[in-house]
């Protein structure tokens, strides 16, 4: 499935990005405040074939900043957050079985 995503400056090195993750486990993006880090690089992953069934995970250091992420992305594919795209952090979620990108805050997942 392609995605229209929008153009913002890190648009242009999502192509790249996404051949460098086919051949490696990692990569690092640098990209200046406001440039689309957060919200396009985990969209234009999920269709990648190395995904799988499995889920991209994306570490927002505050609560603030996680459930603004998720609800980004999840209004530019046109859903609300717990569906494609959800968040997890202490004492608050949006998360299904449906969840492929899952925004997290350091302290969401402890026991």
């Amino acid at each position: 499935m392609t995605r229209q995503l929008p153009d913002l400056p890190v648009t242009a090195a999502l192509p790249h990005l996404l051949e460098v993750l086919d051949r490696s486990n990692s990569a690092v993006l640098v990209a200046p405040p406001g440039a689309g880090k957060t919200t396009l690089a985990p969209l234009a992953m999920l269709d990648a074939g190395w995904r799988g069934e499995g889920r991209i995970l994306l570490l927002e250091p505050r609560r603030l900043a996680a459930r603004a992420a998720a609800r980004r992305m999840a209004a530019l594919l046109g859903e609300e957050p717990g569906g494609t795209v959800g968040y997890a952090m202490r004492m608050e979620s949006r998360v299904s079985a449906r969840t492929r990108i899952l925004v997290v805050t350091e302290g969401c997942c402890r026991g």
